[in-house]
């Protein structure tokens, strides 16, 4: 029961995009200034039988580190790349160790498959996640709402967005090129990041946007916030269907308690650009193996 409970504060925090923020300013809390100095380390470096090769690197982010992984098949396309982004109380480990009788090995088996198309692949940490849980003294994220401690919401969605334009300010310096492109996955939490990234930023190719909570306001309420505070919850991708700039794929559940089907799809028809797509699955917050080729699809669009 005290698993389950945790499980569904996970989930309820995926919600609160952002708090104390101005909905007069919706890219205000994005913003930042891209770094000529990244600090950059590579803590770990090995090369697999396959030729893949497997970094984990550590810079300077906006307020903190950022240590991700990069990695780069033997066959490795030009100007192909994919940043993966984990859901909530996840890490950058979700794309790349399968954890035993648990549904990680999709992820992993993603990642696989997109090395194995040469795509190079940049995996980062979440604000407060993974090697970054120091940031919030070690405590999990879903604690952040039992604490009212909304300041650390607010930082966990807007600071990891600035984190990952700093990685592709990072990865266009270490290849010496302004033309590189990004593709995005993100997965629940992820997902959220994505929407609020393809906002603000114009070095997207495609992003494809699995199982994310849409509504930050229905989120609040059904987290058992006040009402008062449930009203500082102004940012969330519902309020950023209309600012989309890169082709966007939404793969949604048809189950999935975080949203209505009517929700993904009211979000869907409010997307800006014209150049969209949504598909459902018969599933809940966990979509079946089937997502993994149509990320690959969606990705593989001209």
């Amino acid at each position: 029961m005290k698993k389950l409970r945790s499980l569904k504060l996970a989930f309820l925090l995926v919600f609160l995009s952002s708090t104390i923020a101005s909905a007069q300013e919706p890219y205000a809390d994005f913003s930042y200034f891209p770094k000529i100095e990244f600090n950059d380390k590579i803590v770990g470096s090995q090369t697999e039988d396959n030729g893949t090769t497997f970094e984990k690197i550590v810079i300077d982010g906006f307020d903190s580190k950022i240590p991700f992984y990069f990695i780069s098949p033997k066959n490795r396309i030009e100007d192909k790349f994919v940043i993966l982004l984990h859901g909530m109380s996840e890490s950058k480990n979700l794309w790349v160790n399968p954890r035993i009788n648990s549904k990680n090995k999709k992820f992993v088996k993603l990642k696989d498959s997109l090395l194995t198309l040469g795509y190079s692949l940049i995996i980062p940490d979440a604000k407060y996640h993974g090697e970054r849980s120091y940031e919030a003294n070690f405590a999990s994220p879903v604690t952040f709402i039992p604490s009212k401690d909304y300041q650390k919401l607010f930082n966990l969605y807007t600071t990891t967005v600035k984190d990952i334009r700093i990685l592709m300010d990072y990865i266009q310096y270490r290849l010496k090129t302004s033309s590189i492109t990004f593709n995005v996955v993100g997965y629940s939490m992820g997902g959220m990041m994505t929407l609020f990234l393809n906002s603000v930023d114009d070095r997207l190719k495609h992003v494809v946007v699995c199982a994310a909570p849409l509504d930050g306001k229905k989120g609040a309420k059904l987290s058992g916030m006040s009402e008062e505070d449930s009203k500082k919850v102004v940012l969330s991708p519902m309020d950023f269907a209309t600012f989309q700039k890169a082709p966007v794929t939404l793969l949604m559940g048809t189950k999935d308690w975080w949203y209505t089907k009517e929700e993904a799809q009211d979000f869907f028809d409010n997307i800006s650009v014209k150049d969209k797509s949504l598909k459902f699955y018969e599933s809940g917050h966990f979509l079946p193996d089937e997502f993994i080729l149509d990320v690959i699809e969606a990705l593989n669009k001209p």
